[in-house]
């Protein structure tokens, strides 16, 4: 979950999609929480996901491209 120390976090800007805007709003009034939270929990739980299907490399040395590999026709 979310760390909650806000006076120190980051501040960063996106440009979103009326409808990405539209989810951020509705699942934050949905579970009380802050847009921010949102959308550190959703980016949370997507790295987890790509670390448990095996898309994202952790370890040193290797590079997440060579997880990806593109066949000749």
């Amino acid at each position: 979950m979310p760390i909650k120390n806000s006076s120190t976090k980051a501040v960063r800007s996106f440009r979103l999609s009326i409808e990405c805007v539209r989810q951020l709003k509705d699942l934050s009034s949905n579970m009380g929480r802050s847009e921010g939270d949102v959308v550190e929990v959703s980016i949370d739980r997507m790295y987890r996901e790509e670390l448990r299907f095996g898309n994202l490399m952790i370890s040193e040395g290797q590079k997440p491209e060579d997880n990806y590999s593109v066949g000749m026709q």
